[in-house]
């Protein structure tokens, strides 16, 4: 009798899916809008910038009530929900006309959007369904993103040059709709709640003294033990979520400078922009690459010095863009920093579910998000006005470069946390 696929893994899909188009058009894409909507208003690179950095702070503020969210209703409403809106913010984008319109639409209610439609709700839910095999699972999951940066700025790029920007964000908008909607509903918050236990095992035979209690409403998933398990507040007090916090801050840095200002910079460099949107593509083609390996080798390596090499592997390709002339030297930048950053996508909410358990895992993913928004903030605007200032992306990329490595030595003192109730007997 041929076996039945683990559910979870439909999940998998769904949600890979769903980043796919989420990421691709929101995230990936607004580089190739950046030079359009910068030239039609006379806006400098730091001012078309701050919409992006003001993403980042809004997402920033987000997190925790996306991450309560979760927590509280489960990741499928939320996600619906974000979906709704992402693609109602896309449709107003032709109305804006002024700075503050685009900070408002792009920068604060397409943002909420998204915050609530990817990887927080993602990222939770398959903690849930996976345990064995999470790090691979959500190595399957950063996939999409990676895929949907190949697809979807190019194909902006070209929605763009047929139709001019204002159409091309209507038609990203409704295939938001098309695609994220539907698949909202394949989402189940808990194995539980189809009577599976995490990566397809039968759930614990019921006590016999426990056979006369109550048993969870129909639909509901029973409570997490928090045995072992990290709440927010112990959490908190660790110093090791202070530690990846701080070594997320230095790669976010990067991660955001690289992502609003790589085509930019590419053209600059006197590549065309369809040219440069299809190498910035390739880069986050060649971050699945990362994703896959980082992923399955997060499985059975200590993800901490995984996340070392990733880290290292990113520094190096930004010192590499910040001399790229040619091709040729474009490419290296985009194998290291395509295979750097996709690696560290599936061992950031790996890592955190291995050190603090999934009891409340949304709300302590929620309340670190905010350090990583910062950084996405400063990052493009401080590219934006060093460009302004000097004419030249180079000084950004190294300072970005250089605080990729401190990532590397934040993360290698990002040890193991203490048992919660070990941390709490300190404490007292």
């Amino acid at each position: 009798m041929r076996k039945k696929i683990f559910y979870g893994w439909w999940i998998v899909l769904a949600t890979n899916l769903i980043c796919m188009i989420g990421y691709g058009t929101w995230l990936y894409s607004f580089g190739v809008f950046f030079k359009p909507m910068s030239a039609e208003f006379g806006w400098t690179r730091a001012m078309t910038a701050g919409a992006y950095s003001l993403r980042s702070i809004e997402g920033g503020i987000a997190s925790p009530v996306v991450g309560w969210a979760v927590d509280k209703y489960g990741s499928r409403g939320v996600i619906l929900l974000g979906a709704l809106l992402s693609g109602a913010s896309f449709a107003l984008m032709p109305l804006v006309n002024s700075l503050l319109g685009f900070y408002l639409v792009y920068g604060i209610l397409l943002s909420a959007g998204m915050s609530a439609m990817l990887y927080l709700p993602a990222w939770t839910v398959i903690a849930k369904w996976f345990k064995r095999r999470l790090s691979f699972a959500l190595a399957l999951l950063a996939v999409g993103a990676g895929i949907g940066g190949l697809i979807c700025a190019p194909a902006s790029a070209f929605l763009i040059e047929r139709l001019g920007w204002r159409s091309a964000f209507v038609i990203l908008g409704v295939v938001i709709w098309i695609v994220a909607i539907p698949l909202a509903f394949v989402v189940r918050n808990s194995p539980a709640e189809m009577g599976l236990g995490p990566d397809g095992d039968p759930l614990p035979e019921e006590r016999p003294q426990e056979s006369n209690l109550p048993s969870e409403p129909k639909g509901k998933a029973p409570e997490p033990s928090t045995s072992g398990e990290y709440t927010l507040k112990q959490a908190l007090r660790s110093s090791v979520f202070w530690m990846l916090a701080l070594a997320f801050f230095f790669f976010g840095m990067a991660h955001s400078t690289v992502t609003v200002h790589t085509v930019p910079a590419l053209t600059d460099a006197g590549i065309p922009e369809t040219t440069a949107a299809i190498s910035f593509g390739l880069l986050t083609l060649v971050s699945v690459i990362g994703r896959l390996s980082f992923g399955y080798l997060g499985d059975h390596f200590p993800k901490r010095y995984l996340f070392m090499i990733a880290y290292a592997l990113t520094g190096a390709g930004l010192l590499v863009l910040m001399d790229a002339k040619t091709m040729g030297m474009v490419y290296v930048f985009i194998f290291l920093f395509g295979v750097g950053f996709g690696g560290t996508v599936p061992l950031m909410p790996a890592i955190r579910a291995e050190y603090f358990g999934l009891a409340s895992l949304g709300k302590i993913q929620g309340f670190m998000n905010p350090v990583m928004m910062f950084a996405g903030a400063v990052g493009p605007i401080f590219a934006g006005y060093v460009f302004d200032a000097t004419g030249s992306y180079r000084i950004s990329f190294l300072v970005t470069g250089l605080l990729t490595f401190c990532a590397v030595i934040a993360m290698f003192f990002a040890r193991p946390a203490k048992p919660p109730q070990e941390l709490d007997a300190q404490t007292a």
